[in-house]
């Protein structure tokens, strides 16, 4: 498992982010995001762990605010679905924590 981290980008395996630009790239393929689907990516693979408690989550992608588990389940679901062919996956595991997880 290797997080990169190298002047602006970030990435793990195939998933490549350039922080700079706000751009997110599957292999060679850009994939647009939602600004908090961004933050909340940028946050889950820049911070080079993978397990993050929820309340880590929210305070790194949204802030010092209340948001409900749906909400980061809503989330986390159109980012799944956007980043198809990533060769891993993003969960909320049965602890309530945020999950990278091999395929």
């Amino acid at each position: 498992m290797t997080f990169i981290i190298q002047n602006d980008w970030v990435g793990f395996r195939n998933l490549r982010i350039n922080h700079k630009e706000e751009k997110v790239y599957v292999g060679d393929n850009e994939v647009a995001l939602t600004k908090t689907e961004y933050k909340v990516l940028y946050f889950l693979i820049s911070g080079g762990k993978r397990i993050y408690k929820l309340e880590e989550l929210v305070m790194g992608a949204w802030g010092p605010v209340v948001v409900t588990n749906k909400t980061i389940n809503t989330h986390l679901s159109h980012i799944r679905a956007k980043i198809e062919g990533v060769d891993f996956k993003l969960k909320i595991n049965r602890n309530g924590q945020v999950c990278i997880n091999d395929l």
